[in-house]
Formats: C-alpha cells, sequence, structure tokens
C-alpha cells in the first residue's frame, strides 16, 4: 500500500467508501421494506392476491349470506398463511418484496376482527388497502354509534337491528359507487384523525378523500342525476369532515344544500330513514352549539318536563348527599336599579334549572330510583333546551314595565348568559355518566366542542363598558364563572387564553386563588369540573397563577380589535 497522497490512492479509497456506504444503504432499504410490508397488514388481515380486485355487482350482499363449509376451509387455508407468514426469514420477506410489484395495493381478505364479526367486503369499486378496510372497520364499530348514539334508547327505540348490522347495510350501499366510497371513507378517517388522534402514512388523506368526493358530488349535480337518500347521506359525511376541521362555513354549505335537496326532491326531513335522520339532527345540533346559531332542522326529540315531586325527590337527594344544589345564582334578582333577566328568560331558565338538578344527582352518584328521572331523559332535555337557547328570542319593550324592564346593558349582561349555558350544556352528553362508560375499544368516543367566539365577542364588549362604570359585586362574580365556561369549553387556543386571562383577572379582584376557594362559585352557578376530565387540574392551575395576573383589564386595546357586531 502506498504511502503517499497520491490521485490514484485519493479515488480508489474514494470509490471503497462509495461501495461500503452503498452497501449499507442496501442493508438499511432491505430492512425498511421488511418492516413497511409488515406494518401495512394488521392483525386480522392477510394479502391474497397482488392484483387488484375486480368490479362485480352487490345485489348478492343485500341478505346476511351463511357460511358455508368451503368458507369455513378457505379460513382455515387463510390462517395457516397467516401462521407461515409470522414464521418466515427476514431474507424470505426480502424475496417476497422483489417478487411483488410495487407500486399495487393488495386486495385483502377479512379475518374475524377483534371487535366483532363482519362479513368481509370482497368487491369494490376503488382497489382497497389495508388502511381502507381499517377505515370500513372503524366506521362500523366507532363512527357510526358514536354519531348516532345508539347507546341512547330514546334515540333507538324504533331501531330492531344492532347498531353494527344497520352499519354494515351504509357500507354496503356505498360500495355501489365510488363517490359513496369515497364520502364514506373520508368521514371515517377524519374522526379518526381528529377525534382518536390516529395518524396515517398519508397526513393529510382524510382531506384528499373528501376532496375527491366533493368534486365527484358536483360532477353527479351537474348532469341532473336523481336525488337519493345515498347522495344525502354522503353531502352528509362531507358534513362532518368540515365539522371536525372545524371549517364551520363550509358546515353551513353543506348543511343548507341537503335541507334544499330533502325538502324539494325527497318531501321532507321526516321522509328519510331513521338512521340518516339521526345522523343528521345530531350533526345540526353539534354545530349549532358550536357555532351557537340556529339549528337548521327545526324537529326535536320532545321529553317531559320535571314534575314538581320529582323536583323535590331530586332536590332532597342533592342535599342528602352534603351538597347545594347548583345553580342558585342564577335565580333573577337586581343588579343595580334593574333585574337580571326578563320574565320570558327566567322561565326558559327554570327549565334550565330543573334540569341541572337531575344532572347533579347522576354526577355526585345518588342511586336511582323510580321517582327520578333517568340517563337517557336528562341527554334528550339538555338538547331540547339547548335548542330553546338557540332560538331564544326576548321581544318584550326594554321601557314599557317599569322596574322589570331591562336597560341595555342587562340585555348583553343576559345573553352572554345565554350563550355560557348554550355551551355548559352542549358538554353534557360527553361528561361523566352520560358518555358511554364501557372500556372496550368498540364503544363509541363520544367528544364535545365550542367555537366560543360569540361567547367570547359578548364578554369583550361588557369588559370593555366596565372601563366606564365600575360593575357590582353580583356581576362580577357572575361574568367570572362565565370567564370560566370558556376557559374549559372553547377549542381554539387563542380562545382559551382569552378567557384564562379574564379569568385570572377576576380572580385576583376577588382574591379567588385556589380551587376550594372557587367551590362556591363553582356551586353557585353551574358545576364545572364534571364536564370535562381535565377541567379541575386546568381551573387550579389557572388560580394558582392568577396572583401575577394584572388587575386592571390588560387586554383593553385587543378587546376593541375583537369587538363584532352584537349578536
Amino acid at each position: 500500500m502506498s504511502l503517499t497522497n497520491s490521485r490514484d490512492d485519493v479515488d480508489g479509497r474514494r470509490e471503497i467508501q462509495q461501495h461500503a456506504q452503498k452497501s449499507r444503504d442496501y442493508n438499511k432499504e432491505r430492512e425498511r421494506r421488511r418492516k413497511l410490508k409488515r406494518s401495512r397488514v394488521p392483525i386480522g388481515w392477510t394479502y391474497i392476491s397482488p392484483a387488484p380486485s375486480r368490479c362485480h355487482s352487490l345485489s348478492h350482499l343485500a341478505m346476511r349470506p351463511a357460511v358455508s363449509v368451503s368458507e369455513v376451509r378457505e379460513s382455515d387455508t387463510i390462517k395457516q398463511t397467516i401462521l407461515k407468514s409470522t414464521t418466515t426469514s427476514p431474507e424470505e420477506d426480502d424475496r417476497n418484496d422483489d417478487k411483488q410489484p410495487q407500486h399495487e395495493c393488495g386486495s385483502l381478505s377479512m379475518q374475524i376482527p377483534n371487535w366483532g364479526s363482519v362479513e368481509p367486503f370482497a368487491q369494490f369499486k376503488l382497489s382497497m388497502n389495508a388502511e381502507k378496510y381499517r377505515m370500513l372497520e372503524y366506521f362500523v364499530f366507532r363512527h357510526f354509534p358514536a354519531v348516532t348514539r345508539s347507546d341512547m334508547s330514546v334515540l333507538s327505540r324504533r331501531s330492531t337491528l344492532p347498531p353494527s348490522n344497520r352499519a354494515l347495510q351504509f357500507v354496503r350501499n356505498a360500495l355501489n359507487e365510488e363517490l359513496h366510497t369515497l364520502a364514506l371513507l373520508a368521514v371515517a378517517s377524519a374522526r379518526m384523525k381528529y377525534v382518536d388522534r390516529t395518524y396515517f402514512a398519508q397526513a393529510d388523506l382524510p382531506e384528499q378523500l373528501a376532496d375527491a368526493a366533493l368534486r365527484l358530488t358536483r360532477a353527479y349535480l351537474a348532469q341532473g342525476r336523481p336525488i337519493t337518500q345515498q347522495l344525502i347521506t354522503s353531502i352528509l359525511f362531507l358534513w362532518a369532515v368540515e365539522s371536525y376541521r372545524r371549517n364551520w362555513d363550509g358546515v353551513r354549505i353543506h348543511g343548507n344544500m341537503i335541507m334544499y335537496l330533502t325538502n324539494t326532491f325527497l318531501g321532507g326531513f321526516q321522509t328519510l330513514d331513521l338512521d340518516l335522520r339521526r345522523m343528521l339532527w345530531i350533526a345540526d345540533r353539534f354545530q349549532a352549539a358550536a357555532t351557537q346559531t340556529p339549528p337548521l332542522i327545526e324537529d326535536r326529540w320532545e321529553t317531559d318536563e320535571l314534575s314538581h315531586q320529582q323536583r323535590v325527590s331530586a332536590t332532597a337527594a342533592v342535599r342528602g348527599k352534603g351538597r347545594e344544589v347548583m345553580g342558585g345564582g342564577l335565580t333573577n334578582q337586581q343588579v343595580g336599579e334593574s333585574v337580571l333577566f326578563t320574565p320570558k328568560f327566567q322561565g326558559l331558565l327554570d327549565k334550565v334549572l330543573d334540569l341541572c338538578c337531575v344532572i347533579q344527582c347522576h354526577w355526585i352518584g345518588v342511586p336511582e330510583d323510580t321517582t327520578m328521572p333517568d340517563r337517557d331523559w336528562a341527554l334528550a332535555r339538555a338538547w331540547s333546551i339547548a335548542d330553546e337557547l338557540i332560538a331564544f328570542k326576548d321581544d318584550s319593550a326594554p321601557s314599557s314595565r317599569g322596574r322589570r324592564s331591562l336597560n341595555d346593558h342587562s340585555r348583553r349582561l343576559q345573553d352572554c348568559v345565554r350563550l355560557a349555558l348554550i355551551a355548559w350544556l352542549a358538554f353534557v352528553p360527553a361528561s361523566a355518566f352520560y358518555a358511554p362508560t364501557s372500556k372496550d375499544k368498540s364503544a363509541p368516543t363520544v367528544r364535545a366542542t365550542i367555537d366560543a367566539r360569540p361567547l367570547r365577542n359578548r364578554l369583550g364588549s361588557i369588559l370593555q363598558n366596565h372601563l366606564k362604570q365600575a360593575p357590582s359585586e353580583k356581576e362580577q362574580v357572575l361574568l367570572f364563572w362565565v370567564a370560566a365556561v370558556g376557559a374549559v369549553v372553547s377549542e381554539l387556543v387563542e380562545n382559551q387564553e382569552w378567557f384564562g386571562v379574564k379569568f385570572q383577572s377576576t380572580a385576583r379582584k376577588l382574591n379567588i386563588f385556589t380551587w376550594r376557594d372557587f367551590v362556591p362559585v363553582n356551586e353557585r352557578f353551574l358545576l364545572l369540573q364534571y364536564l370535562q376530565p381535565g377541567n379541575l387540574s386546568k381551573l387550579s392551575w389557572l388560580l394558582q397563577r392568577a396572583v401575577y395576573a394584572e388587575t386592571r383589564d390588560c387586554l383593553s386595546q385587543q378587546d376593541e380589535g375583537d369587538k363584532t357586531s352584537e349578536i
């Protein structure tokens, strides 16, 4: 070996290094391909053919087929294939990788999944892979029960089939056309991404599926093809995708299109299938509560009001647990020279307090008896009262009844309370005791969300008025609770921070720095710690740091920029 630094020696060393680097890169790529191949196939699935599935008629899937002997033998053969695949060496995996096409999505045969029995969907308009099968499985066992609240008997009392069978029928209907298949895959993947926090190899997969489905929907309508309930279902799925993305303008556009097509071509909301009506109604209530705007669908699931005897029993049960009934601070009292609420709003508020008394019994573990309304009544009643709060309009003249009239400031204060109650009620279906309690992973995931922008605008305008006129202590405590509501229910980070600053500023003025100090305020209005698991920790953290907050409204300039037209 030469000891010189000649050109030939340098070139020789460079070639050796390049060859060694190529060898290392090859080994890394082979290991990566082996891991990727195994990660593509979750438990319960196995490759049976590298070719895409052919397009066949789905008429034979209309009825549930009986299990034949040949299917059992085929299942045993596939299970043996799985056992063999788990014992192959990395070298055999690499040889198999080299034999298979690199850009083909394999057709999959479904084994018995972990969550129950699902018939195989063997024919598709689209080429299917493991990821798409996973979306279909998710739709059947997680998405459909959640968006229809199948755990509530008050909404499913007329359904004779279990939720999984009804969801399978939705899937079969969607597989007849590419538009409907893409819409179903889009809504399932969007919920997996935004609710269950599932990661995809392609991060924007739900958005791409939704865009493709939207293009096909526009083409479908432009061609003048028949308006069917399946088309309404697909548009509803696109609505849900925009809802998960918090694109409320897109939600409103899809909702208006659904209502137009339903009323014009299908005879109205009541002519739709029960499951489609339930999905559409719950989605509409979700967006109405999130944006605090009137719902598109006027139909309601009516519930009976709480009787006087039930109210007395619920109140006694709460006090028997050593607690005070929440909501006492919302009774109609005077603030300065004017009353806090109008008689019309006070009547609606009495319904809210009756419901909250029953909810408190459920939250603190009062044993159920025949005199106490059950879980389903409370949930349906919460939706019904939220509808009334959203649609509430006070038409009483401001100066025609003397002491019972409200000035302009009191009207803004009443509307602020109305928006806070809408936000509070929106979280009741997902709160303790009312969300699905099963620990099994097939239990539907229920999650509430609130934009809280209208509440922020209303509260900001009231706080701006406090710069000119000091508020009373009663009003200050009420707005303190409203700021706490906004801090724990707002979905947007900027709104959370805004409400948090207002909450801390008022806490310092009132010398409230611990959760124990905040408990009387919390019980005086409506309890917040049960709405979400992390509310207690979040409010405690804000209170502990309230000592460093500004006692004046430090964001007055920002509030000026945030002011919008009154709601």
